[in-house]
């Protein structure tokens, strides 16, 4: 197998790749396997009953290449080996192409949360902070399960400070609340939006991509 792309920007072996099928509405998680000479082996993705893909058929690749961001390229799907697991033959056939961050993959991506008071100019100022736990995150926002007891005295458009873990780093960002709810036993959630810098946004996208890469596995091995 090859260590990355014979071809300039394809993606590297393991990269979480995101693939769309012609009929569904909404991307399929996938990873990349090997890159031979520029073709593309991932995962194959099951789309559903009602969206089968043939060997021929142009899907769309996509996958988070710091520092330049979410690139895309159109492909053939070339064959498909029928190993365990099995595997797509992609061929890129499109100019790879940035693309604009408008939607944002979720997942119930797991890691501890530190909200706290904050200023858009000197950040922690109010004096008060609250733990939970993501019950999921994307590049656009999260929302956060506060710990029995907890709460977050702020209203809705409000900024805060989030103090989270992802993927052995740190990440620290201002956050606006976007709405404030009650679930079960009396615990509290949180809606957050936020704007990251562009690094940020390429570690919670990798993040989100590799969670749903896990839960995929998870489920084809049920």
């Amino acid at each position: 197998m090859s260590a990355r792309g014979t071809v300039a920007g394809l993606p590297w072996l393991n990269t979480p790749v995101l693939v769309s099928v012609p009929g569904l509405d909404h991307d399929l998680p996938s990873r990349v396997e090997d890159v031979r000479g520029g073709l593309v082996v991932i995962a194959a993705v099951s789309p559903s009953p009602h969206a089968r893909v043939t060997d021929g058929e142009i899907l769309a690749l996509s996958w988070a290449a710091p520092p330049r961001g979410l690139l895309a390229t159109s492909c053939v799907l070339e064959h498909q080996e029928r190993l365990n697991p099995p595997l797509w033959v992609l061929r890129p056939v499109g100019v790879l192409r940035r693309l604009q961050r408008r939607r944002f993959a979720r997942a119930d991506v797991s890691a501890r949360v530190a909200l706290s008071g904050a200023s858009a100019v000197s950040g922690p100022t109010d004096g008060w902070s609250a733990g939970g736990v993501l019950t999921d995150l994307s590049e656009g926002g999260a929302r956060v399960l506060l710990d029995p007891g907890q709460r977050v005295p702020a209203t809705v458009h409000q900024a805060l400070m989030v103090d989270l873990r992802i993927q052995g780093e740190t990440l620290v960002t201002l956050a606006t609340v976007v709405a404030l709810e009650t679930v079960g036993q009396g615990r509290h959630q949180v809606r957050l939006e936020f704007e990251l810098s562009e690094r940020d946004s390429d570690r919670v996208r990798r993040a989100v991509m590799q969670r749903q890469v896990e839960a995929r596995c998870g489920r084809d091995r049920t």
